[in-house]
């Protein structure tokens, strides 16, 4: 027999009216069902030497979990590479485990019919965003990727539109167009959702699926889609990228499917479904530069003055010095000129200011002056007599 008060117990313990749900967590889900490196990885080298699961850092990204190799952050050293060429990168041998996808019921904005992996290649300094700048690497193939670094400058303005000064983020200190990207929609998610994607940093609450369904995962696709002038993210000023050159290979071939069946405890249909292997290296140790510059500056506008005067009228420097003393002599003419003009008008004016007619007076004719003449007195030469002529005084 069951004593009362255990009875008692049970009967508290099975009533689900005083049972609190556990609150959901949609990153502790994410995690929970994702992919697990530990059982896709099925073999890993760098430049030869073996890696494992551990040099991988779980990340979280629209795509739900995913891994980033070569992070540096949690104090793991970067690993670097001193040849350039196959063999002296990464080589992995991943299995997908497509027995483990979602079946599809119908079809919606986020339903994936491919099978396969997403990589992108960036700088420990620049958040993935694997959604819109990966790559795709099917199963059945061994997929080369070559890679060579490449760094550009871009100018600011006037000359350009691109952005020098620092992010004005609380989640990132390095200023890229991925991380103003996500920093821009974490905003807008928060001020219209109250709430935040699994992949957004902050301390907003996480959406519940609830909230991606009505209103987290429309406001995205919304701000993606149409609403371009909310997220303005300029280029910066400097930057680096990896171009990618991608090659395939068929795999398992015929002698090897038997092997890698047995040795992996699979079936052979399985391998050519799930298997993949993909090599990233790069294709040399150096990098190339892709530089803007001014299209037309003032020591280039100078010079072409310069050589076209050169060249058409046979001008120099001289020339043109030239013609400044020319002009400084010509000024320096009109201005001696005419002070000279307003001196001589100004004498005039002071001696017109002294004579009078007062002293003009009218007398007989000097009689001892007069030289001896043919003419009379009172007769010019070579005129008629028509009168007396006056004599004035000198």
């Amino acid at each position: 027999m069951v004593e009362e008060s255990v009875l008692e117990t049970l009967k508290v313990k099975a009533d689900f009216l005083t049972f609190k749900p556990r609150p959901f967590n949609m990153r502790e889900f994410y995690d929970r069902t994702g992919h697990d490196i530990k059982d896709m990885l099925l073999s890993c080298y760098y430049r030869g030497d073996k890696c494992s699961a551990e040099d991988f850092k779980v990340i979280f990204t629209r795509y739900g979990k995913c891994y980033t190799f070569n992070s540096g952050q949690d104090g793991q050293p970067l690993r670097v590479t001193t040849k350039g060429g196959m063999g002296n990168g990464l080589e992995l041998m991943l299995d997908i485990q497509q027995d483990e996808y979602l079946p599809v019921w119908g079809e919606t904005d986020e339903t994936s019919f491919e099978a396969g992996i997403k990589v992108q290649i960036h700088t420990q300094d620049e958040p993935p965003f694997i959604d819109q700048l990966g790559f795709g690497v099917a199963p059945g193939f061994q997929t080369f990727v070559s890679c060579q670094e490449q760094r550009l400058t871009y100018l600011p303005p006037p000359w350009g539109d691109c952005r020098s000064e620092p992010i004005d983020s609380d989640f990132f200190t390095t200023y890229s167009i991925t991380a103003c990207r996500i920093d821009c929609e974490t905003r807008y998610l928060v001020e219209n959702c109250n709430c935040r994607m699994v992949h957004m940093p902050g301390d907003a609450p996480y959406c519940t699926p609830e909230q991606y369904k009505e209103c987290a995962d429309p406001a995205l696709d919304f701000l993606v889609e149409r609403d371009n002038d909310y997220c303005v993210c300029e280029t910066p000023c400097n930057m680096t990228r990896y171009g990618k050159e991608l090659s395939f290979v068929k795999i398992p071939s015929k002698a090897s499917a038997k092997y890698l069946a047995k040795k992996f405890n699979k079936t052979e249909q399985y391998i050519a479904d799930n298997i993949l292997v993909l090599d990233i290296y790069f294709e040399a140790l150096n990098y190339e530069t892709i530089e803007q510059k001014k299209a037309y500056e003032l020591p280039g506008l100078l010079g072409d003055i310069g050589g076209q005067m050169g060249l058409f009228i046979g001008a120099s420097i001289l020339t043109v010095l030239e013609l400044f003393d020319y002009l400084y002599e010509v000024i320096k003419y009109k201005l001696c000129r005419c002070r000279k003009q307003n001196q001589k008008r100004s004498n005039n004016n002071d001696r017109g200011a002294v004579l009078s007619l007062d002293n003009v007076q009218c007398h007989p004719p000097c009689e001892n002056l007069r030289t001896p003449s043919t003419y009379p007195a009172n007769i010019l030469p070579h005129h008629p007599g028509q009168g007396n002529f006056e004599d004035f005084t000198c």
